[in-house]
């Protein structure tokens, strides 16, 4: 018996990325077609065309855009979405908090990963948005903007 079909008898994974792959796509073909074809399609791609995964995988993104940026926005917006909510909706209420919070509170407090204990309930939301590490809308235009653009994910 080859030391390969040993170790896969044993339930150990291989070690080769590809490979792995390539046995999350067979699990899956029953359970989710449409998900095992793409990452077989990403796979193929990976190796006849020396595609880099990421970019085989859609994670590259295109325009600096990636869809990490497009998941990190999307959870920024809707922290900034209840933080409006605690401000009763009003927006402007929102733009001062987020400008106290660029303007007045000290660095030492900002890189925390967690917000500070006294804070109001709308400043540790926006605390935890900036945490997302793609700022924060400092206009009040860019808050309008950014609350319109929710997206999915």
């Amino acid at each position: 018996m080859t030391e390969c079909k040993r170790r896969s008898r044993a339930g150990r994974l291989p070690e080769n990325p590809i490979r792995r792959v390539r046995i999350a796509a067979r699990l899956l073909r029953e359970h989710h077609g449409e998900l095992a074809a793409w990452l077989e399609t990403a796979v193929q791609e990976h190796i006849r065309q020396g595609t880099d995964m990421d970019k085989a995988l859609g994670f590259a993104g295109t325009l600096g855009r990636t869809p990490r940026f497009d998941v990190l926005r999307v959870q920024r917006n809707r922290l900034l979405s209840r933080a409006l909510r605690h401000l009763h909706g009003d927006m402007r209420a929102l733009h001062r908090e987020v400008l106290l919070y660029l303007e007045r509170v000290p660095e030492h407090l900002k890189d925390r990963q967690q917000p500070d204990a006294s804070w109001s309930a709308a400043r540790s939301l926006i605390h935890r948005a900036s945490h997302q590490g793609l700022g924060l809308p400092a206009t009040l235009d860019g808050l309008r903007k950014a609350l319109r653009n929710m997206g999915c994910s």
